[in-house]
């Protein structure tokens, strides 16, 4: 599985998840209250608990999940990188939970000290679902 902003994404077979679902995915094992917080705000239908950054992002990317979402500190850089260059090729977006791009440059500490979100599509949506107590944090 590769991709690259401009050439796509390859090695899997992407499906578009049903429109009228909303399906989440997120930590299996550091579930946190903000985490809980945030994914209830987003009123899925389902949620898929999984471990690992990566796997969550193939999850988003081939099609079964709507969005990855975990509000809380824990993952580190490395966990997403290569994620968000699949999310990215496919056309969609990752971010932290305020909405800010996660930099990956020298200057920046490896913790994603402000959680992790990503869509193919409605991340705006899920972005506009984040409780206002996990917003003031920012």
């Amino acid at each position: 599985m590769w991709g690259a902003v401009g050439l796509g994404a390859h090695g899997f077979t992407r499906t578009e998840p049903p429109a009228d679902r909303k399906i989440i995915t997120t930590t299996r094992s550091h579930m946190q209250k903000s985490v809980q917080d945030a994914i209830d705000s987003c009123k899925p239908d389902s949620l898929i608990q999984i471990g690992g950054s990566g796997s969550k992002c193939v999850l988003v990317a081939d099609g079964t999940a709507d969005a990855y979402l975990f509000a809380s500190p824990g993952t580190k850089k490395w966990d997403t990188c290569a994620g968000e260059a699949i999310i990215k090729a496919l056309g969609g977006t990752m971010t932290d939970v305020f909405g800010s791009p996660i930099r990956y440059d020298a200057d920046v500490s490896y913790p994603n000290k402000n959680g992790v979100l990503a869509a193919i599509r409605n991340h705006e949506f899920y972005l506009s679902k984040i409780p206002s107590d996990i917003m003031q944090r920012k």
